[in-house]
């Protein structure tokens, strides 16, 4: 089956890695809920991860380029763990995953290009192939065995090699240049930034920044930099909060986890555990977001 704009791109029937691969998928695809679901939570699966590593809150940066190369090296160990509690899988014995009873080794790549480094110990083994392009907000996740053949002559220091060219047409890709949440600050101009993190204290902060980035997925992660205080979800709520500031101007801040099917009705995409505004302007929607408590 091919899904439609992700650049899903299975093997053909007749690979030899097809039915370990087409088996391996069928147990990943399982235990996120689907296809679907595994996409719909995927947009906001890296934008988060990125986003606990630039840690806005405790230093003040606000972009991928801004990380130093060891933090980015260490993004890969926080896709894994990350990717782990997804799924709910163990540890491997051997290799960083257990799925349906296999050894599976995540690598990572946020260079572009084939440039998972893969270690001897994975080799022969399954893999889950995770490329990222921060600057593009694309990513690709895929499916392999790294047999030898699939693989580079040569080995670096730590005697790790990598996908030849010709050995990335043994991947099964699950999606491919499919587009996740971009990091919002990419979005707006630099005085705006300026005037969010100067607007006061926390609730408005967050009430500046919701009024601004209209219609912008934003990151529970980044919301909590923002925010720049613990208990960071009370100063959105209601009863003192940020939507107290924007309800009487028909905007609400409605949140992914709390709010989907509403966030259906008025057609707003957002991924796992990210908010958005909205301002209502349309009849039917101020009826809908009154009733739901949103705005006055």
């Amino acid at each position: 089956m091919q899904f439609a704009d992700s650049g899903y791109r299975p093997l053909t029937a007749s690979h030899f890695d097809y039915c370990d691969l087409a088996a391996l998928e069928a147990d990943l695809l399982s235990a996120v809920g689907g296809h679907e679901l595994f996409q719909a939570k995927l947009s906001s699966f890296f934008r988060s991860a990125i986003d606990e590593v630039i840690d806005t809150a405790r230093t003040g940066r606000f972009f991928f380029r801004d990380l130093e190369k060891t933090e980015k090296t260490y993004l890969g160990t926080k896709f894994e763990i990350l990717l782990r509690d997804w799924l709910q899988v163990p540890r491997g014995v051997l290799l960083d995953l257990l799925i349906g009873g296999r050894e599976v080794d995540v690598k990572s790549t946020t260079g572009g290009g084939s440039g998972w480094m893969i270690p001897p110990e994975a080799i022969n083994q399954f893999c889950i192939l995770l490329r990222v392009n921060e600057t593009a907000a694309k990513c690709a996740v895929g499916l392999a065995k790294a047999r030898p053949d699939y693989l580079r002559g040569g080995a670096n220091r730590d005697a790790k090699t990598s996908f030849s060219a010709a050995g990335t047409r043994n991947i099964w890709w699950l999606v491919s240049d499919f587009p996740y949440t971009p990091n919002f600050w990419s979005l707006i101009d630099d005085d705006l930034r300026s005037s969010i993190m100067a607007s006061g204290r926390g609730t408005r902060r967050l009430a500046a920044l919701f009024e601004s980035c209209i219609g912008l997925p934003i990151s529970r992660v980044q919301v909590a930099a923002i925010a720049a205080q613990d208990d960071f979800m009370k100063r959105i709520r209601r009863n003192g909060g940020a939507r107290d500031l924007l309800a009487p101007k028909g905007i609400a801040i409605l949140y992914s986890e709390t709010d989907r099917d509403l966030m259906r009705k008025l057609d707003i995409s957002a991924g796992y555990r990210e908010f958005v505004s909205f301002h209502a302007k349309a009849t039917d929607d101020i009826v809908l977001l009154r009733k739901a408590g949103h705005i006055d």
